[in-house]
């Protein structure tokens, strides 16, 4: 179950996440805000991981006219293997097969791109330097691509002896904006989302924001601008940049000199950002969810929660909750919330309005003959349909009724109890077949021994599990 809401939360955010990139790229992605810009990014990041976790929800009054399915079930005493086969695989779980092993390759090629980087880091340097603020230069021989990664600083041989001061500015600056951890934000977003292009194009924009960012600082350092672009021409027909490293050499030089030219953008283009609020809220609009009160039932009659949490404990013989379809099955669209079923213990007086009832000193009901008695009764009348047995139906019945004082039962109801299954709705019937036999055998039941309070025989209510299994 949880592969696949890791599969359901994988789609959710990155529609999130295109929905909030798609603006960024018409609108931000050549305004000269770097680091507004990088944060902008990086808030879709975030907010595509936390928006799918959101569960925003409105209340529904699920009062409406509803047809509720039969009140009553039954039991069977005997069986109790039941064989279940194994169901042939659905899309769902063939999809969500495929997505775990995409996760699993990116997740073991990104591992390995990473220790990647930290061995070309390590070998072959030449010597390497400690500096005051963290940072260690490695020097490597001949002419290879410049990069910087966490705190550490890679420089060719020749770099370091032409163009050292522009190469270390450069590097230093993405140390000291903390870009390796993005790198690393990013990566887990591609993993999770191997699937979405959106993330990959993200991933690309962020890159040249780091980049900006780093060739900003270099400039606001001095550097001469025609020197430091014609730096980066030369340093563009160099070998291919590791994946993780923020490289020298990355992204299109075109992109990062046609920044260098742009004239500072106007204060009031950081508006544009303001996008992302009516974005926001239609996402949380189409992913808003209705919530029905839940239905409960006290001995078959429908109750409030007020009603219910004043009601004595010391009362309750057992409580079932139903959900999905086990709710709607037999309780309609009142039971689109979920049901809640409790069954009060025999000694309680029947839920009228008589006032003269009383909980104590109530001398409980039952059947005449006693228990085997009432279970011989039952195995002789009870009957299980034939389509619910040739459909493995199978369920716990929970039976209520009012034994009068003339030892009548009246008010008979079945609230389900657990089925063994969520079936599909074209068993629906089958299991009405199985409430229906429950009812009228209960119905059939000759007269109990009544209630009695102080000797005085009263009404009170009786309940007892019935239940179907197959053999």
């Amino acid at each position: 179950m949880m592969t696949n809401e890791l599969l359901v939360y994988s789609l959710k955010s990155g529609m999130v996440l295109a929905l909030l990139y798609l603006p960024y790229v018409l609108m931000l992605r050549r305004e000269r805000f770097f680091r507004l810009n990088r944060m902008a990014l990086l808030g879709m990041v975030l907010v595509s991981a936390v928006l799918p976790l959101c569960r925003v929800s409105y209340s529904v009054d699920a009062d409406e006219p509803v047809t509720t399915i039969v009140e009553t079930q039954d039991l069977a005493f005997r069986t109790e293997a039941m064989i279940v086969e194994a169901s042939p695989w659905d899309v769902w779980q063939w999809l969500t097969s495929f997505y775990l092993i995409g996760v699993a390759v990116a997740l073991g090629y990104r591992a390995y791109q990473l220790l990647l980087v930290r061995r070309v880091i390590v070998r072959g340097s030449l010597w390497r330097q400690r500096e005051a603020d963290g940072t260690t230069i490695y020097c490597h021989a001949g002419d290879g691509p410049s990069f910087s990664w966490m705190h550490s600083i890679v420089i060719s041989q020749q770099d370091y002896e032409q163009n050292s001061r522009e190469v270390l500015l450069h590097e230093q600056a993405h140390i000291c904006c903390g870009h390796s951890f993005d790198i690393l934000l990013l990566t887990a977003v591609k993993v999770l989302q191997w699937w979405n292009p959106v993330a990959y194009l993200l991933d690309k924009s962020l890159r040249d924001v780091h980049e900006y960012e780093a060739d900003d600082y270099v400039l606001q350092q001095g550097v001469s601008l025609s020197a430091y672009q014609a730096l980066l021409a030369r340093k563009a027909v160099q070998g291919a940049s590791l994946a993780f490293a923020n490289n020298f050499n990355r992204s299109s030089v075109m992109k990062r000199i046609d920044m260098m030219r742009r004239p500072p953008s106007s204060p009031w283009m950081r508006g544009k950002l303001l996008y992302v609020v009516p974005i926001l809220a239609v996402t949380l609009m189409v992913s808003a969810r209705p919530v029905f009160e839940p239905l409960i039932l006290l001995d078959g009659e429908e109750i409030s929660g007020d009603h219910l949490k004043q009601f004595p404990k010391d009362s309750i013989d057992h409580v079932e909750v139903l959900k999905g379809k086990s709710a709607t099955t037999f309780y309609g669209a009142k039971g689109r919330g979920g049901a809640i079923v409790v069954t009060t213990k025999k000694t309680s007086p029947a839920s009228t309005k008589d006032d003269n009832l009383s909980a104590m000193d109530i001398e409980a009901p039952h059947f005449i003959g006693g228990n085997d008695a009432a279970n011989k009764y039952i195995r002789e009348h009870l009957e299980y349909p034939e389509e619910a047995v040739e459909h493995n139906i199978q369920a716990r019945v929970d039976m209520t009724a009012i034994v009068e004082v003339d030892g009548n039962l009246t008010n008979v109801h079945a609230a389900i109890g657990k089925l063994n299954e969520d079936y599909p709705k074209e068993y629906y019937p089958y299991i009405r077949q199985i409430l229906k036999a429950a009812e009228d055998m209960a119905k059939s039941m000759p007269q109990w021994e009544p209630a009695r309070q102080h000797g005085k025989a009263v009404r009170a209510k009786v309940t007892f599990p019935l239940f179907y299994r197959l053999d």
